[in-house]
Parts: structure tokens; C-alpha cells; sequence
């Protein structure tokens, strides 16, 4: 029989986030980057009645251009000596 209609059948398991929820993880991590897996986690469970497992947001985070890495520690006004940095004493 030529020129069969019928939806081929789908393979693997569907995703457990659509992509709107996928852009407001994204979001939610833009707003605050310091915000982690399990967390986001929580707050989509809480927010769409979704369980997720944090793995599941950490791949969304991966494929939206996010890495797991720590930004350093930039020194606070309050505990700032300019007198161990011999570039800003000399200015």
C-alpha cells in the first residue's frame, strides 16, 4: 500500500518537562545563578504540581548554555585590605 497516513509510532519515553518549563528554569537561573538543582527542584514541584528530580533540571541547565561552576569569592568593602594588593597601594 502506498501512501500510508498513519503517525508513526514514537520512540523512547516523553519528556516530564515541556518546553515552557524549561525556559522558566532558564529564567529562574538568570534571575538568581546561585540558586541550585535541588532547590529549582523544589520550587517546580511546588509551582506545576510536577515531580522532578534535580538531574532532570541540571540537564535542562546543561543544554540551556549553563555549567555547574562556582563563581570566586570577590572580597566584601568590610574585609578589604588595599595594602595586600601592590597593584592598588601604588595608584
Amino acid at each position: 500500500m502506498r501512501g500510508n497516513v498513519l503517525n508513526k509510532s514514537q520512540c523512547g519515553r516523553p519528556q516530564k518537562l515541556s518546553d515552557r518549563d524549561a525556559r522558566a528554569i532558564v529564567r529562574k537561573v538568570k534571575k538568581n545563578p546561585k540558586i541550585s538543582a535541588p532547590k529549582l527542584a523544589d520550587q517546580i514541584a511546588t509551582a506545576s504540581e510536577k515531580k522532578v528530580h534535580p538531574e532532570t533540571v541540571h540537564r535542562n541547565l546543561r543544554s540551556g548554555g549553563y555549567n555547574g561552576r562556582v563563581s570566586s569569592r570577590k572580597p566584601t568593602s568590610q574585609n578589604f585590605d588595599p595594602t595586600k594588593f601592590s597593584s592598588v597601594s601604588k595608584i
